[in-house]
């Protein structure tokens, strides 16, 4: 709360950091995206749909995986933006 009164626009680094002392980095950082498993839950019917951040690209990765499974051909991709 202290945090919160005198530096407000810095509440947020101090969490994490106090997360990070506490519970450990793993609780702060996203795991690296599986395109394998993300895959494998996917269908017809349940398709994958990337909402991307700035500078993201995963296009590169999901072309290998096409590539490997052999449905390069078949792979439809679609940019929104």
């Amino acid at each position: 709360m202290l945090i919160k009164v005198i530096r407000e626009e810095k509440l947020v680094q101090a969490i994490k950091k106090y997360i990070a002392a506490t519970l450990g980095r793993q609780y702060i950082e996203s795991p690296p995206f599986d395109l394998e498993g993300a895959f494998v839950d996917s269908s017809n019917g349940t398709p994958i749909i990337f909402v991307l951040s700035p500078g993201a690209d995963p296009i590169a990765n999901l072309i290998e995986l096409a590539k490997q499974k052999g449905m390069k051909e078949r792979l439809k991709t679609l940019s929104l933006g």
